[in-house]
């Protein structure tokens, strides 16, 4: 399954990264019902509503970005698909000065970063078709690497392999070509793939 793969995108808050935000919390102070988008139900909110809702979620993103810390596996994966001659992406809701923060605390670089000041955030697969443009590459050769349902649906949506991180988690919680509890797993996975 993963030996035809050039190009591995990521979501990036809990499943690069620790995480951090409590998105409930969050949504409490925004006053947003429990379990909805963040993103989609600000953008849905008239203008001056909407830049005051992400004006606090900019600051919780700034804060979380200050407590960075890798998930497990997370360096040594992306270490080895760079010198591996991998294509890599970050596909986050995130924006960008949050983003740059986090990966300069985790000491990563990725090929392409899409933000949500960049396309329309996941599940629509906007976000992930341009980094696939940028990129120069297909989703038929691309996996999709994230903790959460958007991600699954934002990669099939674009015609990419999925892959769900259950950080743990004895069963996945969504549907995905394949699962794994930790990035070092799907490394392994990877690594088994490149040499068949």
């Amino acid at each position: 399954m993963l030996s035809h793969i050039d190009t591995v995108l990521f979501d990036l808050d809990g499943t690069l990264t620790v995480p951090v935000i409590d998105f409930d919390s969050l949504r409490n102070r925004l006053g947003l019902p429990h379990g909805v988008s963040i993103t989609h139900a600000l953008n849905a909110l008239p203008e001056a509503e909407r830049e005051r809702g992400f004006e606090i979620v900019r600051e919780a993103e700034l804060e979380a970005a200050r407590l960075a810390k890798a998930a497990h596996g997370a360096v040594e994966l992306i270490h080895w698909l760079h010198g591996s001659g991998f294509a890599t992406g970050i596909i986050t809701r995130n924006f960008r000065a949050a983003v740059d923060l986090t990966l300069q605390a985790l000491g990563l670089e990725f090929d392409v970063i899409i933000t949500r000041d960049c396309a329309p955030p996941k599940p629509a697969p906007d976000a992930l078709l341009e980094a696939l443009r940028r990129l120069g590459r297909g989703p038929e050769t691309t996996l999709m690497v994230g903790d959460f349902r958007d991600d699954m649906d934002a990669g099939r949506a674009a015609g990419t392999l999925t892959c769900l991180v259950t950080n743990g988690e004895p069963e996945p919680r969504f549907e995905a070509d394949l699962a794994v509890p930790w990035l070092e797993d799907l490394l392994a996975l990877l690594k088994a793939a490149r040499k068949k």
